[in-house]
């Protein structure tokens, strides 16, 4: 029976929360325990910059105070500067040893660095320290799946379970290896587990589809499939794997419906090249000639110009990737490598600017906006808060949010998120005197989301610089 290649397959890291001492009646001012405590509201209501100063002040006072080390790396972490939190961490654990959730935030900040070898041995760690972290067994797991380490992962996940039998994400991503494995039984009775523990995840519905599809039993792939887009109607995969189905299925008009849909959110080339694998021939209860259709729509978006070679119809792995594992909380995910913008031609012909003078300005106009694009993207993508903030104008509005409201919920999005990946395309600007537009696609994916559509970007001059007012999606 022949596997499918879309499986929704997400990353959540585990966090442990940070350690909150309970106040403590008439300290005196000044002490350790003072700026310690005064720093956890802080930190409590985001005011990261006066929780960091006061941690660094309850450390001058206290230079053996680990908790103020681990609860400032922890703060570190919320503003993406990973390097100074594992430096934090590592403070805590040289004044203690056996600071079990040290290690494991330690862990989690060398595993978004892409250093699964140390985030093992800190794993481990953890779990040395306090033998029932089931977190810490969970997060080693898919340390050990990402290394290609399949029965130490299951291990690990077994153990997670066994001190947390409520632990949704971990049967999830044991089902993943099962599948992978080619044992859809046990594989459908982990999905079967986390929705029963937690139903309300898109992505658990749409993984045990893919089993059920690669089972042959359309009708429940079907069903899951349902199920996994009406908890996320953007989950263009899910669309894709049920469009599939319906053709699998001869259920032809709902085929099409779905690709359509889906090759709008996401122009997909390995979507494109899966369809033809998997449907070389039009059958012959296709009277209509979708098949046909849905080849065009796809060779019309991605600008293929000549029919992909029909392909023979041999099984295709399912991706082993580790699905969506419950979170604690979590630290700013780590820089990653920026995604350069896409040239693309302007909305607005020059049709006012004959003289090579007025042509210049507006290039250049437009060139500068490009560049803040750039650097909007790039440090979005990165972590890089500080540079991010800098494209926005103060005066910045969106969804009723101001720019320090507006930051501080992307920032817990970031928080929340691991395998960021976003790209843009088709830029279009248009300029009008100190007023801009920048309006383009956006193909945003992460952990918690997958989408596709029209982003605008209001933009306002400001002294000699371009800024972001507003951001529409």
């Amino acid at each position: 029976m022949k596997k499918i290649l879309f499986t929704l397959s997400l990353i959540f890291l585990l966090f442990t929360p940070s350690i909150f001492a309970e106040s403590v009646p008439d300290i005196p001012a000044g002490t350790a325990e003072e700026y310690f405590n005064r720093g956890n509201s802080f930190r409590k209501q985001e005011n990261f910059t006066q929780a960091i100063s006061d941690y660094t002040n309850a450390i001058r006072v206290n230079s053996k105070h680990a908790k103020a080390y681990y609860n400032r790396g922890n703060t570190y972490g919320k503003l993406g500067k990973i390097n100074q939190a594992i430096a934090d961490y590592t403070k805590a654990i040289e004044i203690d040893s056996k600071y079990a959730e040290a290690y494991y935030n330690r862990g989690n900040a060398y595993e978004k660095q892409g250093n699964l070898q140390q985030a093992v041995a800190d794993y481990t760690k953890a779990i040395e320290a306090n033998s029932k972290f089931a977190a810490a067994y969970g997060n080693r797991g898919i340390a050990y799946q990402t290394q290609g380490n399949l029965q130490q992962a299951v291990a690990d996940f077994n153990k997670a379970i066994e001190i947390n039998p409520k632990f949704a994400g971990v049967y999830v991503n044991r089902g993943n290896i099962y599948q992978t494995q080619g044992n859809l039984r046990q594989a459908v009775a982990d999905y079967n587990k986390a929705i029963e523990i937690n139903p309300n995840v898109a992505g658990f519905y749409a993984n045990r589809g893919v089993a059920y599809q690669t089972q042959g039993n359309f009708q429940q792939a079907i069903a899951d499939y349902n199920k996994a887009i009406e908890k996320n109607p953007n989950d263009s995969a899910s669309f894709y794997n049920r469009g599939l189905a319906y053709y699998s299925f001869e259920q032809y008009g709902k085929s099409l419906a779905d690709y359509t849909t889906a090759i709008s959110q996401n122009p997909n080339k390995d979507a494109y090249e899966d369809f033809i694998k998997y449907v070389p021939v039009k059958k012959d209860s296709d009277t209509g000639n979708v098949r046909k259709e849905i080849v065009q729509l796809f060779e019309e978006k991605l600008n293929i110009k000549t029919a992909m070679p029909v392909a023979t119809a041999a099984p295709v792995s399912v991706a082993a990737a580790p699905a969506i594992a419950e979170p604690i909380t979590s630290t700013a995910p780590v820089a990653e490598t920026a995604v350069p913008v896409a040239a693309a031609a302007d909305a607005v012909a020059d049709t006012s600017a004959t003289q090579a003078e007025s042509k210049q300005t507006i290039s250049t106009t437009k060139e500068d906006i490009r560049n803040l694009v750039t650097k909007w993207l790039t440090s979005w993508k990165s972590g890089d808060m500080e540079n991010y903030r800098s494209c926005y104008d103060e005066n910045f509005k969106s969804r009723k949010m101001n720019l320090d409201e507006w930051l501080s919920f992307k920032n817990n999005v970031r928080n929340n998120s691991k395998n960021i990946k976003i790209g843009i395309d088709n830029l279009k600007i248009s300029v009008n005197g100190n007023n801009a537009k920048a309006i383009f696609i956006q193909d945003y994916s992460s952990s918690l989301i997958k989408t596709t559509g029209k982003k605008t970007l209001e933009l306002r001059k400001t002294g000699n610089e371009w800024k972001i007012y507003k951001e529409i999606m």
